[in-house]
């Protein structure tokens, strides 16, 4: 059976379950030590897991690294690198893997300590891009010796791997377009997975062209002997779970191949996948085989390739890079497709073009060569490939991967790589002010990175910006080539052309709060055209960001986001947990001892309507000792409220909302996301919901019911809202809503702590964002 490799490993999973379980224990009761980091691979030292070694050994932290390794080689390849080596498998091995902070894998849990990693941060560096279908996803990976694929078997293999996938704390990618894939494929939570670069990478990067090209050229020759200055074409397939390769040549076609490297003075170097199964004997001056064992690293020699031959191997994404012809060879596609499956259709990755047959694989190396006719479009689709999957090329992957553990661990930076310059563009409800998440993202950028060239998108020109920042007009030629140029792009609201940002800029979609209302895709009056908007959206987007996890949920489901969804805390909500609001108050001119904000949410059947509460009524109801804040939806353009009335003030105007909350004694609101804002103060809440039946049923809908987990009252007249309100600070009124208030808080302000800023602004330049020199 050609899956019966994977089914061996599988039962062996199987039979070690006691171990897991024993494992388990012994790590929820030995303590883990702060700065510690365990590390192993199954291909040895090398690939990412070296990468990411060598990084902290340059760091001056070698004594933190202890490396786990399968032969008295792999022992002495880490120790040259200046690290701890342990025998894999060992009791002293299983009792470091228990005692360490991080745990470092390449592939799966035996890499390092099958049993000891509960309780750590597991870094999961993965080998390549998936092309082919992986574990949770592929049939080819759910079956057991005997038993096939058998109904229990893929459930409970299935609830296997999802479980040692909720283990993985980061799992770095390449790109946007995998960060989804290695998600569903390991059962990791999408949250984990981040476009930081793959270590693995790194070499490719690294120096000009031309001394990547001499120095892969080099190391391919110091394993396959002096090539004579000929062309290299690569031969790399994929590993077919066990069964035979069916790219291997005939002998007929052996000669054939001989004959076209001739005519075209060329080396045909072939590089099997290291487990397999198939006949790779052929030898000659003209086909040289790259062993494993002499050359663990293919990244390495890829920049000595003139073509590439391969079928689902993740190799092809990698040597796109490098910008050579890229021919695929997949006799077997129907039956691979079938057994094992794939991401897309082989077509939209091939561009069309899929060899069955090596007479018809040499024909299109012929139409690709240098010079001849097919080239121009071949190396079109290879770069079209190569910006699909990968995002980061600066050589800094394995540099952005210890400083995102080290941020997820609450320890402080350790690789200043000299001042973050570039350029940020921010833009707030469409240029309207300067406000929300933008904002607070822009004072923190200018912190810490003031070498940082900073651009406000305004619709007017009377739109005040941050000091040192610059006004650009919506729309204006300042403005567009602004867009254009810039690095990262912070915005909260959709982009309302067709713009679409180049393959390096970073757009960092924040949105502007947590949705009660459904929104996008979970409304009901979805269409086919506003799926095709939502979808053209959120494909614009590098990462969005979430207040809380139910913000990510439904951000995730409503903007079908493929990309990371960063589950940070609010930015915009650090100055509501931080400040007294006395400025606020007294740029307003509040006199009052109380103040109550009352901020309605938008209501798309009534833009022009009557306000749902009277806010002259309520202020006069309440008495001398409360002001009334007034406060629209940014897309509305204001209240009904009279602006002269006695202690009522419309601040729809008023630029950013946060300043109010942190003013305001009492929120009054009916669905509007200021709730999920308003209530990391831990101030009362009243909620106003006179039209929840009409706006549950006709207008929007709501994705759970307020009424069952809202931490204040439910009311529906003005009379019921002054009287919730002048009740609010009431020790038994407070005491009423305690319980709901602490769930309330637990699930969505956990992160409102006046530290958001801080760590998007490092998890943007963890990613590498903006660029440093």
């Amino acid at each position: 059976m050609p899956d019966t490799a994977f089914a061996r490993r599988n039962a062996e999973k199987v039979l070690w379950l006691p171990q897991y379980v024993l494992g388990d224990l012994v790590t929820r009761v030995v303590p883990r030590r702060p700065g510690t980091w365990v590390v192993g691979s199954a291909y040895g030292v090398h690939d990412g897991a070296r990468a990411l070694v060598e990084e902290l050994v340059e760091r001056g932290r070698a004594a933190e690294v202890t490396w786990l390794a399968r032969t008295p080689q792999e022992a002495a390849d880490a120790r040259a690198l200046g690290v701890r080596a342990l025998r894999h498998g060992s009791l002293a091995a299983f009792r470091a893997a228990t005692r360490a902070a991080v745990v470092v894998l390449t592939h799966g849990y035996g890499d390092a300590s099958r049993f000891g990693t509960g309780g750590a941060l597991v870094v999961q560096l993965w080998h390549g891009s998936p092309l082919k279908r992986m574990h949770l996803d592929s049939p080819a990976a759910m079956r057991l010796p005997l038993l096939g694929d058998a109904p229990p078997v893929p459930a409970l293999l299935g609830a296997m791997y999802r479980r040692g996938g909720a283990r993985i704390g980061l799992l770095p990618v390449s790109s946007p377009t995998v960060a989804p894939l290695m998600a569903s494929a390991l059962g990791a939570d999408p949250e984990r997975v981040e476009v930081l670069g793959e270590p693995r990478a790194d070499v490719l990067f690294r120096g000009t062209e031309q001394e990547r090209r001499d120095a892969a050229r080099a190391r391919l020759e110091a394993s396959v002997g002096d090539l004579g200055g000929r062309r290299v074409v690569l031969l790399a397939p994929t590993w077919r779970d066990g069964a035979a390769d069916p790219v291997v040549p005939t002998q007929a076609e052996w000669a054939a191949v001989e004959s076209w490297l001739a005519a075209h003075d060329a080396v045909l170097v072939v590089r099997p996948h290291p487990l397999a199964v198939g006949d790779w004997s052929h030898r000659s001056d003209a086909v040289r085989l790259l062993d494993s064992a002499l050359e663990p690293e293919v990244m390495r020699v890829l920049w000595a390739t003139d073509a590439v031959v391969s079928d689902y191997s993740s190799v092809v994404i990698d040597a796109a890079v490098t910008g050579v012809p890229l021919v695929f060879l997949a006799p077997d596609l129907e039956d691979y497709t079938r057994r094992h499956g794939l991401y897309e259709p082989y077509a939209a990755t091939t561009a069309g073009r899929v060899e069955r047959t090596w007479a018809q694989a040499l024909d299109r190396l012929s139409d690709t060569w240098v010079g001849a006719p097919g080239r121009d479009e071949a190396l079109r689709h290879t770069r079209a490939l190569a910006d699909r999957y990968h995002q980061r090329r600066d050589g800094r992957a394995a540099a952005r991967v210890v400083d995102r553990v080290d941020a997820l661990l609450g320890r402080p930076a350790t690789a200043p790589v000299g001042p973050v310059r570039g350029t940020a563009f921010f833009e707030s409800f469409h240029g309207r002010n300067v406000s929300c998440n933008p904002a607070a993202i822009d004072r923190e950028l200018a912190r810490v990175a003031p070498d940082v060239q900073r651009y406000w998108s305004v619709s007017r020109d009377d739109v005040e910006v941050p000091a040192g920042a610059t006004a650009v007009r919506v729309g204006s030629p300042e403005w567009l080539a602004a867009r254009d140029r810039a690095d990262l792009l912070v915005l909260n609201d959709w982009i309302e052309d067709g713009w679409r940002p180049r393959r390096e800029q970073f757009v960092l979609q924040t949105w502007h709060g947590t949705p009660l209302k459904r929104i996008a895709l979970g409304r009901r009056d979805r269409t086919p055209r506003l799926f095709a908007a939502v979808v053209k959206q959120s494909t614009r987007w590098s990462a969005m960001l979430a207040q809380n996890p139910f913000a990510a949920r439904a951000l995730r489901r409503s903007y079908a986001v493929a990309r990371p969804m960063w589950t940070l805390g609010y930015p915009r909500n650090d100055v509501v947990v931080t400040s007294s609001g006395e400025d606020v108050r007294a740029r307003l001119g509040v006199t009052t001892p109380r103040v109550v904000l009352y901020a309605p949410t938008w209501r798309d059947d009534a833009l022009d309507g009557p306000d749902p509460l009277d806010a002259v009524a309520l202020a006069d109801r309440l008495g001398p000792g409360w002001t009334v804040l007034a406060r629209g939806h940014a897309r509305t353009l204001g209240l009904r409220a009279e602006v002269g009335a006695d202690r009522v003030l419309d601040v729809t105007g008023y630029p950013d909302v946060s300043d109010l909350l942190a003013l305001a004694d009492v929120l009054v609101t009916d669905y509007s996301s200021v709730m999920f804002d308003f209530s990391a103060t831990g101030r009362p809440m009243v909620f106003h919901v006179a039209d929840a039946e009409h706006y549950e049923r006709e207008v929007r809908g709501f994705a759970w019911d307020l009424g069952e987990r809202a931490p204040g009252p439910l009311v529906r007249s003005v009379e019921e809202v002054a009287d919730a309100v002048a009740r609010a600070d009431d020790p038994d009124e407070r005491a009423r809503w305690a319980e709901r208030y602490a769930r309330w808080r637990a699930d969505f302000n956990a992160l409102d702590d006046g530290h958001a800023a801080e760590r998007v602004v490092r998890r943007l330049l963890d990613v590498g964002a903006l660029p440093r020199r």
